[in-house]
């Protein structure tokens, strides 16, 4: 199984584009710690980096045995139609994506119709796959209605276990709900902190904090034994750019032995 990460688990790498690193420097980090799938999501800002920066990353990938795949995050087809023709000198044949914009519009159910409307059929006629990745603007049964109008093997989901925490989904609930659409897993571990009137949810390295990590593995293996999942990690920021950075590796480092040794713990039970 090929495990893999997000571009978020490098997020204050990425923060300030001015300082922001390219992706050069990022993969040899993140292949170190057993990563061999790589998303390269909006946080990496991709629609602005040049055809060189893009072949010296493709490169590199190559080099060092990474699949790299591709995820935005927007509500307008005009944007799915650059990453389209991203994705073809990538190349990757899906495309996830977050139903929100930067200026803050959110995801309504008439909104999410329209962008599938729009969208679905210019992934179709690429021959991609839309990755949808439910989120807390939007219910997870509303998502698998919208996303049963279209073809499975068009339109499926990229499943995070912390998405819909907001709207009070458990991760087992979410992952029943839109599983036999999956087309990938960002596996997000977290803690709910607080007291007994206010709470509030932060990140943990994934299999350290109140996540089912074998009982998701265990759903997830059972549906697809050679599941693509990615571990996602988000720290706090202490405010300082290199204690976040490297906060951020260690949780990477952590998160990536957890997953390994779980998914050998539940796959070695009979």
């Amino acid at each position: 199984m090929r495990l893999g990460t997000t571009s978020f688990g490098f997020r204050y790498s990425f923060l300030d584009p001015k300082l922001a690193p390219p992706l050069t420097a990022i993969l040899p980090a993140a292949r170190k710690e057993g990563v061999e799938r790589f998303q390269v999501c909006e946080n990496t800002r991709p629609l602005e980096m040049g055809p060189r920066a893009w072949q010296d990353a493709i490169r590199c990938a190559a080099d060092l045995g990474i699949e790299l795949g591709l995820g935005c995050k927007t509500l307008r087809a005009s944007v799915v139609q650059q990453y389209i023709k991203l994705a073809e000198i990538i190349p990757t044949r899906r495309l996830r994506i977050v139903m929100e914009e930067d200026d803050g519009t959110h995801a309504t159910p008439e909104l999410a119709r329209k962008l599938f409307a729009e969208a679905v059929p210019l992934l179709a006629r690429a021959g991609m796959q839309l990755a949808v990745e439910n989120h807390f603007d939007i219910a997870s049964s509303t998502l698998l209605d919208l996303a049963g109008q279209y073809p499975a093997d068009v339109v499926g989901f990229c499943v995070d276990t912390a998405n819909s925490l907001r709207s009070f989904e458990k991760p087992s609930e979410v992952l029943d709900l839109l599983m036999k659409r999956a087309y990938c897993y960002h596996l997000k571990d977290f803690q709910v902190v607080g007291t007994k009137i206010a709470f509030g949810v932060v990140g943990a390295p994934l299999g350290e904090g109140h996540l089912d990590l074998d009982g998701c593995l265990r759903r997830i293996l059972a549906h697809d034994g050679d599941a693509e999942i990615y571990a996602e990690t988000w720290t706090t920021s202490v405010d300082d750019r290199d204690r976040d950075i490297a906060a951020e590796a260690d949780w990477l480092r952590r998160s990536m032995k957890n997953l390994r040794d779980r998914i050998a713990a539940v796959t070695a039970r009979p």
